[in-house]
């Protein structure tokens, strides 16, 4: 973006005019299926684009580089945001969360439930003195 000064017999007024963005170039699957092949098999941010460009006719070494960028940053963005799903889904709210309760009250499929025996339990001591 670049600032614009207009000039008018009664006021000054800074305003910002923005450029034409150019149109958005197609790729087709073909060469993006190519370009991220040859990104899989160069070591991370050791493409070169100027040895490659002559597989993509009608491309520039820039266009090429500007779309391995941009696949690069899908990525990234892709991984940050399966570990940050990852972490949320790693740490429950509270120990008693109901999200961390079986779906309807149910046990593991593994699991069997038995009831508990006052055996199991031992002797209760309500209301009876300590001695």
């Amino acid at each position: 973006m670049c600032t614009l000064t207009l000039v008018t017999s009664h006021t000054m007024r800074v305003g910002r005019v923005r450029r034409m963005r150019a149109p958005r170039a197609r790729w087709g699957d073909a060469e993006l299926a190519l370009l991220k092949h040859l990104m899989w098999l160069a070591e991370p941010g050791a493409l070169d684009c100027r040895g490659v460009v002559y597989l993509f006719p009608g491309r520039s070494w820039t266009d090429v580089k500007r779309r391995c960028d941009c696949i690069r940053d899908l990525a990234r963005r892709k991984e940050r945001k399966r570990e940050r799903a990852e972490q949320e889904a790693a740490e429950p709210d509270s120990p008693t969360s109901v999200t961390a309760l079986p779906p309807a009250g149910r046990l593991h499929p593994a699991l069997m439930w038995v009831p508990p025996t006052g055996y199991e339990i031992g002797p209760m001591n309500l209301g009876q003195p300590m001695d």
